[in-house]
């Protein structure tokens, strides 16, 4: 705590390393199927619950995620630091309020027939405030990623295998929509074999070049 610095590099390791074990701890503990149905949410509302935790501690540790790339980008790629952080963070903020829904359904599943509660679920998606305002939005947080992590990659800070395998674990969950929460978490691992190697360059990292920004290319045989 004395050393500042070195406080604020460890904890953004830690971050680069909590925020795939987290999802992935998430997608295993979420509910099976693609849509909130009453009937699973009954049936399984203590998982329902733990899972949606999971995934709102999971966003939240996106943010100082975000910050971290954007600090190791500052030198090299400032203006891609720049940007990427400002669209990284506005779409984690979105994102973080969608998984607080899930609470939401399961209470009407709990106190309303399936119908009545499928028809209130249904029209809250519809509802522009949440569609334009929440929902959409939220998707802001992979550009900001992926603009964030392609600049470490362009810049060589990083190897391009993290930015495409990231990119790779992301699509995952959205291709295995109607399979099983342990097909789904495989995106998750994906992050975490990406965000782990730059959350491992960022503990190894002396104090100086954490404070100064990274100026010196990755070696080539990195």
């Amino acid at each position: 705590m004395k050393n500042t610095d070195s406080f604020r590099r460890v904890v953004a390791g830690i971050a680069l390393l909590a925020w795939p074990v987290l999802e992935f701890l998430a997608f295993l503990t979420s509910p099976p199927g693609a849509e909130h149905d009453p009937d699973i949410f009954r049936e399984h509302a203590t998982t329902v619950q733990v899972s949606a935790l999971l995934y709102v501690w999971a966003t939240l540790s996106l943010i100082p995620v975000v910050l971290a790339l954007a600090h190791l980008l500052r030198e090299r790629a400032p203006r891609a630091s720049g940007i990427g952080a400002a669209i990284g963070l506005i779409g984690s903020g979105h994102a973080l309020t969608l998984f607080t829904t899930d609470f939401y359904d399961l209470a009407l599943a709990q106190t309303l027939p399936a119908a009545q509660a499928e028809a209130v679920t249904a029209r809250a998606g519809e509802l522009w405030g949440f569609l334009y305002g929440m929902l959409l939005p939220a998707f802001l947080c992979h550009v900001g990623l992926f603009t964030l992590l392609i600049a470490l990659a362009a810049v060589r800070v990083a190897p391009w295998w993290v930015p495409v395998v990231a990119i790779v674990g992301t699509v995952v969950p959205f291709v295995a929509i109607g399979q099983s929460p342990a097909v789904q978490s495989v995106g998750a691992l994906l992050h975490l074999a990406a965000y782990g190697w730059i959350a491992l360059r960022v503990l190894r990292m002396p104090d100086a070049e954490w404070t100064g920004g990274v100026r010196a290319p990755l070696p080539s045989h990195a």
